[in-house]
């Protein structure tokens, strides 16, 4: 550990989250690239970059960012070092119609394939008899097991009787696979042929990437690809059927695990029940996605320039892009960061071979051989981009780099390497596991003075800030991030990726270890595994935190509500995203109940008016009558009534002992009693609106502290129960302590209003 104190951290700031707008566009090789919500680099580019200014992309591995930043009226200088993505990104740009995709492939079509049309051909490889009828029907797709060489299963549609689902296997499907079980060595041989030249363990890897290919896809897919080549076509419909022919390769493999999940494959690992498409159907069926737009974007390769809007497309990697010194004035980096995809790099370097030849799989080849992809190496890999993008941009110069399904090791590699790009840290923001993260950057000059640090005050000053500021436990990947940051600003990292050794990151990471393993610092709750990322985490002794962040939220939305005639549910979004930045962006269902709470939904409009029962003056006045009213209830009871709010019900008889503290609000704001309120002998009361209960029952469910809290000698009592017990004439102490608990807390009472209120 280095042995250097810092007398003053250094903490980022904190950005609005900048959230996404409608559902993305499902592009092709959706699930192997990073997501990028719909709408936020055109709300990015707004804030941080002039119309028409130019925009790097130094990785190029979101195709629906890059179209997204040019259709906002930006020039995006593009590095795309995968020739799959780069040429996915040119096809959608054109924005070819419907129609020509099809001309295409009736000309494919019609090809011959012996004695007869090749489409007729394929179809026949997949011919089944439906089961109830007899019928000859084509099979959908068949269900295999990793480990045996027949499907067992196969899913059809019999247009004659109606018959559909999934079947089991006849000896018929199981014969018609016979010859392409004994074609298969000639295809594989081929296959193997189109591959560059590769070293031993890389043409090992190679034959282990192929088993992939079942025998009858394979030879489907030849048979195109043949047939294809064989074609007199003009170079921009040999394009198009490129396009849909790279849909079928990705559509032929065993990569497809059986059932309803369509799950991100990580590692070249063949499910242990998988899917085999009908590759006619699947040439069809992907024309959809490859024309999802409508309003072509020019593109433009390097190094002609677009005059306008649009794209410049360089196909290479972003230091040999550097040393051809671009005479264009950068003026912001917009980055879309990929995780480690062995399995869309194996794949790629596969499909540019097989498609378009050994020269332009070349570059990217040495992919092959290795199979192993770490998070020190992908730290080197996104560093070897983003460190020459931040030389091509003028220091003080914006970045933005978006780190979608982040985990642990992704958010440190993307971190680090930023970091060792001269890129300094301006501000982030934080949603939840399921959003990306989203951080800013400053390009700084290459001349930061290297400092020695002390870790251990950095992580623990970070976990320690980052608790105190939500006021609530918070899950690991949230409190890792702040630590992320943390060491950024604070300059725990040398100045280039040269001096990023591994033995430092690892000694990072035992640091982190540390402070999260002292019990008198952090407490774990809710774990279900000893993985550091199960449960939540929250300080030992959490004295002077923030109000906890959902019952701040819950206010911020009430007071919205009660200035605003009606909101949306992306205003109220969008609002409190504001007010809450960084870490503290609140979640989605929080917005939702809050405002299933206090408000009405015009379904039509899709706006929320508050109810007229939730306005101030009359919650106010209840307040006011439930007051009167536990003061009326303790005299009937015998009891002595003492304070405002909390009112505390004192037994004379007792010597003056206290029997019940009780907290009435019109909202769910309850923390700020939690934490002050310690005294374990007495019963609690909090008391509230109807309406209000599936909002504590919410807020309950997400925090487990607080549900700590209130386990032992709390009672929740709703004012209509309250009510109600107040009008009974034979109210007593036995009577009031078998009823308080009578009326529990639901999320139903959140969406319906009570006859009581």
């Amino acid at each position: 550990m280095f042995s250097y104190i810092i007398n003053e951290m250094n903490e980022p700031g904190f950005l609005a989250y900048l959230e996404g707008e409608g559902i993305a566009s499902q592009i092709p090789f959706n699930r192997y690239l990073p997501q990028h919500p719909a709408g936020v680099a055109q709300k990015w580019l707004t804030q941080h970059a002039a119309p028409g200014s130019w925009v790097l992309e130094p990785i190029g591995a979101s195709p629906a960012a890059i179209l997204e930043m040019a259709q906002a009226g930006n020039k995006v200088l593009v590095a795309a070092n995968n020739p799959v993505v780069a040429f996915e990104l040119e096809i959608l740009a054109q924005a070819a119609a419907k129609t020509e995709f099809l001309s295409v492939l009736r000309e494919l079509s019609v090809q011959k394939k012996g004695d007869d049309r090749l489409q007729r051909h394929i179809q026949s490889l997949y011919l089944t008899r439906c089961a109830t009828c007899g019928k000859e029907v084509d099979a959908d797709y068949f269900l295999w097991r990793k480990s045996e060489d027949v499907p067992y299963a196969k899913y059809y549609r019999c247009t004659a009787c109606g018959d559909e689902g999934e079947h089991l296997i006849s000896e018929t499907d199981i014969e018609r696979l016979a010859p392409y079980k004994r074609s298969d060595p000639l295809h594989r041989a081929r296959a193997l042929e189109k591959i560059p030249e590769l070293t031993r363990a890389a043409r090992a890897n190679l034959e282990e990437l192929l088993k992939v290919y079942a025998p009858r896809p394979l030879y489907v897919i030849f048979t195109l690809i043949n047939k294809i080549e064989g074609m007199s076509l003009s170079p921009a419909r040999r394009e198009l059927l490129d396009a849909l022919l790279l849909s079928v390769l990705d559509a032929g493999h065993s990569l497809w695990p059986a059932g309803e999940g369509n799950e991100r494959p990580r590692v070249l690992n063949i499910p242990s029940e998988y899917v085999e498409h009908n590759l006619w159907q699947a040439l069809e069926r992907c024309i959809e996605t490859w024309c999802m737009r409508e309003t072509p974007i020019n593109v433009t390769r390097w190094s002609e320039l677009p005059e306008g809007a649009g794209i410049c497309l360089y196909q290479g990697r972003m230091r040999d892009l550097l040393q051809q010194k671009p005479a264009i004035s950068l003026e912001s980096i917009y980055c879309v960061l990929p995780r480690p995809n062995q399995v869309f790099w194996s794949l790629s370097t596969l499909w540019c071979s097989w498609l378009w030849g050994k020269e332009t799989a070349a570059n990217f080849k040495n992919v092959l051989e290795r199979q192993r992809f770490d998070w020190y190496w992908h730290t080197n890999a996104l560093n070897s981009a983003l460190a020459p993008a931040a030389r091509m941009i003028k220091p003080g110069s914006p970045a933005f780099c978006l780190i979608p399904e982040p985990v642990p090791g992704f958010t440190a590699a993307a971190f680090e390497a930023c970091c060792t790009a001269n890129l300094q840290l301006s501000g982030l923001a934080y949603k939840d596991e399921q959003h990306p993260i989203q951080t800013e950057w400053v390009a700084q000059p290459a001349n930061r003075e290297v400092k020695k640090v002390n870790l251990h005050k950095i992580i623990r000053e970070a976990i320690n800030s980052c608790l105190m500021q939500i006021g609530e436990p918070c899950r690991y990947l949230q409190l890792y991030t702040a630590v992320m940051a943390s060491l950024t600003l604070n300059e725990a990292y040398p100045v280039s990726i040269q001096q990023m050794s591994y033995d430092l990151i690892t000694n990072v990471h035992d640091e982190i270890l540390k402070v999260f393993a002292d019990r008198k610092f952090l407490r774990r709750m809710d774990a279900t595994s000893q993985d550091l990322i199960s449960g939540y985490w929250w300080l030992a002794q959490p004295e002077g935190c923030q109000v906890s962040l959902a019952d701040r939220v819950e206010k911020e939305v009430v007071n919205l509500l009660q200035k605003e005639t009606e909101v949306s549910a992306a205003e109220v979004q969008q609002e409190m995203n504001s007010r809450f930045t960084g870490f503290q962006t609140p979640p989605a269902d929080l917005l939702e109940v809050c405002l299933q709470s206090y408000a009405e939904l015009d379904k039509s409009a899709k706006v929320w008016r508050i109810r007229e029962s939730e306005k101030y003056a009359s919650r106010q006045q209840d307040l006011a009558d439930i007051q009167l009213q536990l003061l009326s209830m303790a005299a009937k009871m015998s009891l002595t009534a003492e304070g405002d709010n909390p009112i505390d019900w004192i037994d004379p008889k007792t010597q003056g002992s206290l029997v019940y503290r009780l907290f009435y609000a019109s909202t769910a704001e309850m923390t700020r009693w939690l934490s002050t309120d310690s005294d374990d002998n007495v019963d609690r009361v909090f008391l509230f609106p109807g309406s209000r209960s599936g909002l504590i029952r919410y807020k309950l469910d997400r925090d487990p502290w607080m549900r700590e809290r209130v386990t032992q000698r709390w009672h929740f009592l709703k004012f209509r129960t309250l009510r109600d017990l107040s009008s009974r004439r034979d109210l007593s102490r036995d009577l009031w302590d078998l009823l308080i608990d009578s009326d529990p807390i639901s999320q139903e009472d959140a969406t319906q209003l009570s006859m009581f209120l």
